[in-house]
């Protein structure tokens, strides 16, 4: 069998041979399938995680293509098809792709930030100074963040009037991190480490007061100290490096945030305060967020604009399903104006982001273009695997059981009812594999699979030298 597959790979490669100037760059592709292109570094940085890396001492120009062939050929052909259909022309995907075009523009290692944030910010050692002496007290905290002024107000109120703070953060509180024990933060907080509107709040209260709601960047917090206690004293000398982290930091945070902040202005953006009252409508409270009904709002309602701004808007219908399909975690409740406004806000930073990312002409950047194609072709793969193959398969009670009946040791002989689900993801994980192997298979008759010979050989090359190297400084 193993010579077999080699003939197999010789007789490939040989295809490659008379077919090289078919690859569309044989720079960098190390592999085309049909109108698709395997990226070198992208097999790379997957070959690189993969168990076989780790496991194999040398490589062969047969370990590459088959891992080519198992992780990228089969997935490829499977998206060529889909292509082929039309599915980037459905509205859902267009909507999704561009979705995928502001994530790749406006991710923290994008191209809008290497532009936006300087490569050297300075921190002068007067500022470390500064920062040195009012470094006096450390502080543990509760807190409870909101995202209404009005609730924040109101709870507040409560709270002075004796309500109990835990309580209270465990009901309202938004910080995922922190609700469950009452809003209490594990650590002390030093100063230079927060904003400095929130610490001028909290450093000058004492142990068991309680601060007045803070805002900062679209939230409400309410702060309550816990204890206060004077900080070690140390020299400057042997901190200065951590103090001057803690100033880097806040200033690069700063310098995003103002950023931001800006492109309100700069686009203008306005919000239409009168669909306001459909999101209250619509808003189903769940746990401590909730979820839109979107059968609650006019059909006619969805496709009018909640933000404008210059180059663009944002829907009703782009927020109802960005808010029903994110995580709790990013989510918040929609009672009131101010809740809801801040929660467009946030949604809407990336289509800002993106409209100044394309005026600062970062459409034709390498980085955004890479960045895009890489998640891009991820969404499709996922996409083929539903559509073409799991959809596809269909399994009966009668034949879950049937597997059940095989394997129920491997479940500890567990009641049927209670391990169904697992029995059933199972199998079909087992069948999705065949099934996929089997259409992969005829898929090569309608689509041209070429491989880069040359660039083949030189990442065996580079993988082995990598092996070799590892092996030096282990030894």
């Amino acid at each position: 069998m193993r010579k077999l597959f080699s003939l197999l790979i010789v007789l490939l490669l040989m295809t490659v041979a008379c077919q090289k100037n078919e690859i569309s760059n044989p720079e960098k592709d190390i592999a085309q399938v049909g109108k698709l292109s395997v990226d070198k570094q992208v097999f790379m940085n997957r070959f690189r995680m993969s168990k076989g890396f780790a496991e194999a001492k040398k490589f062969s120009i047969d370990d590459v293509v088959k891992f080519i062939d198992e992780y990228f050929v089969k997935n490829y052909l499977l998206v060529n098809k889909l292509l082929d259909q039309g599915i980037e022309e459905e509205k859902e995907m267009k909507e999704a792709m561009e979705q995928l075009k502001i994530r790749a523009m406006t991710g923290m290692n994008g191209p809008l930030y290497r532009q936006v944030i300087p490569a050297n910010v300075e921190v002068s050692d007067q500022e470390i100074q500064e920062l040195y002496d009012k470094s006096k007290y450390k502080v543990k905290i509760a807190y409870l963040r909101v995202s209404s002024k009005h609730l924040a107000d109101s709870l507040y109120s409560a709270l002075r009037r004796g309500a109990n703070f835990g309580k209270i953060a465990r009901k309202y509180s938004l910080d995922v991190q922190t609700f469950e024990h009452g809003g209490e933060v594990p650590n002390y907080i030093f100063p230079g480490s927060l904003d400095p509107e929130f610490e001028k709040a909290i450093f000058g209260l004492k142990k068991g007061q309680l601060s007045r709601p803070i805002y900062i960047a679209g939230w409400y917090n309410i702060v309550k100290i816990l204890d206060k206690k004077p900080i070690e004293h140390r020299p400057l000398s042997e901190i200065k490096a951590q103090l001057k982290q803690r100033l880097l930091q806040y200033k690069l945070n700063q310098i995003r945030n103002n950023y931001i902040d800006s492109l309100f202005i700069k686009y203008e953006a306005s919000f239409n305060k009168e669909l306001y009252p459909l999101i209250k409508k619509a808003f189903v409270p769940i746990d401590r967020v909730g979820k839109l009904d979107v059968s609650a709002i006019p059909k006619e309602k969805l496709d009018e604009p909640l933000v404008t701004y210059k180059g663009g808007q944002f829907t009703l219908n782009s927020f109802v399903t960005i808010y029903n399909k994110s995580m709790a975690s990013r989510r918040v409740p929609l009672r009131y104006d101010d809740e809801i406004e801040n929660h467009v806000k946030t949604m809407v930073i990336g289509n800002l982001m993106y409209a100044d990312g394309v005026a600062r002409g970062l459409l034709n950047d390498e980085q955004f273009k890479s960045l895009y194609q890489r998640i891009r072709m991820q969404k499709l793969e996922r996409e083929a695997l539903k559509r073409l193959v799991n959809e596809q398969i269909k399994i009966t009670d009668d034949e879950l059981k049937a597997y059940y009946e095989q394997h129920k040791r491997e479940w500890n002989n567990q009641n049927f009812e209670t391990v169904k689900r697992f029995v059933r993801n199972r199998l079909m994980g087992e069948r999705a594999r065949e099934y996929k192997d089997q259409l992969a298979a005829q898929l090569r008759s309608e689509y041209d699979v070429l491989y880069n010979e040359p660039l083949i050989k030189e990442v065996v090359d580079s993988l082995n030298a990598m092996k070799k190297a590892a092996r030096v400084r282990k030894f």
